[in-house]
């Protein structure tokens, strides 16, 4: 019988996301995403150690970084106040993080299509 343990699950775990993240956000973002698929990879791989090494588990907490990385950039998202609040929460739970990172991001936005006159 064939048998997976916890380590190989976790593997594929993380491999499984990263390919639904590039998957959408090649989808959705497609000619504004700035990277190639295989840069693409790369740059998740990194964001999703990030995320993992600031305490982020949850599949959407990583998720939602790693939109906002890809829409507002690593060094933006990574240096801003808010963010590094929110990484720096480890005692909220996943979904709180999740959504608080989801809100910066809407803001963001938001403010960037008011800026850019859309």
């Amino acid at each position: 019988m064939l048998q997976i343990d916890r380590k190989q699950m976790s593997t594929i775990g993380e491999t499984q996301l990263r390919n639904n993240l590039a998957d959408f956000l090649n989808r959705h973002l497609g000619g504004k995403a700035p990277l190639r698929l295989d840069q693409l990879d790369a740059e998740l791989d990194a964001i999703i150690a990030h995320c993992r090494k600031a305490g982020l588990r949850s599949q959407r907490a990583v998720a939602a970084y790693a939109l906002a990385c890809s829409l507002f950039g690593n060094d933006r998202v990574a240096n801003d106040s808010s963010i590094i609040g929110i990484l720096a929460d480890r005692n909220s739970p996943q979904i709180d993080r999740a959504l608080l990172i989801e809100m910066w991001t809407a803001t963001a936005y938001s403010d960037y299509r008011r800026a850019s006159g859309g």
